[in-house]
């Protein structure tokens, strides 16, 4: 049985460039940011969940809906300096980071994604990865790409298209989905670390931790993710809400609550 406290954070701001206030961007009448809230409620593995954020109006909607919300400053360039920053008031063991931009999110995913902070001492982060299946994603530079070790651990983030198939044996290709993993030790031990340089040239905080040699475990769930980058992308959200039965089902399921 799991007695370690499980937290996620959902961080979420205002100003996003590509999509401007998406956090309350509506969708099927419910604000994005609240979509993932209340499916991360659906875990019984979770013991609390926090919307980490910088702006009024976000504090505002989340307790408007009966949630918990702790402002942070509004300085951070990366979301796990943010969540990092809310952390310091939580009470955890485990702090898993689900992105507020991420509407589909899977309650299931908890699961896998913290049982390997659970089963060993030695893995202090994860990072959940989903397959890529249609290979123009590859070129696309929202879509964080990541590749594998044998052992699992991830050897590289990049936006630019990773494995390069000079010959094509259909190696498995991974795509970052934004929901990660800390040891509340770990996480603070994160935000110390200098930011590096490939970091800031990828424009990928996770960079930062290989860079300065520690690894990170990922964790592959069946289920594509789908976050939302562009405003365009709500449409896209709200066809696969009323289509897909299993996202229908947790539809039906948060509304609710």
């Amino acid at each position: 049985m799991n007695k370690k406290r499980v937290v996620v954070v959902i961080p979420a701001r205002m100003g996003a460039s590509r999509f401007p206030g998406k956090p309350l961007a509506k969708i099927l009448g419910l604000p994005m940011v609240e979509h993932v809230r209340r499916r991360v409620l659906l875990s019984s593995l979770v013991n609390d969940v926090y919307v980490a954020t910088c702006d009024q109006e976000i504090m505002d909607a989340v307790k408007e809906y009966g949630g918990k919300a702790i402002m942070t400053a509004n300085t951070h360039e990366r979301c796990t300096e943010r969540v990092e920053e809310a952390s310091r008031s939580i009470e955890a063991d485990i702090i898993v980071i689900a992105q507020g931009d991420e509407p589909l999110f899977m309650p299931e995913i908890i699961d896998p994604l913290i049982a390997p902070l659970l089963s060993s001492n030695e893995v202090y982060c994860t990072s959940l990865l989903s397959h890529i299946k249609n290979m123009a994603d590859l070129s696309q530079i929202d879509i964080v790409k990541a590749v594998l070790n044998q052992k699992e651990d991830v050897m590289y983030f990049s936006r630019s298209p990773i494995p390069y198939f000079r010959v094509n044996n259909n190696a498995i290709c991974y795509r970052q989905t934004g929901i990660s993993s800390f040891t509340a030790d770990f996480l603070k031990k994160f935000s110390e670390l200098a930011p590096t340089q490939l970091e800031i040239a990828e424009s990928i905080d996770f960079l930062r931790i290989l860079e300065h040699g520690y690894p990170i475990r990922g964790v592959v769930f069946d289920q594509e993710t789908f976050g939302v980058d562009r405003e365009e992308h709500i449409q896209t959200i709200e066809k696969i809400i009323k289509t897909d039965p299993i996202q229908k089902k947790y539809y039906e399921k948060i509304i609710k609550l």
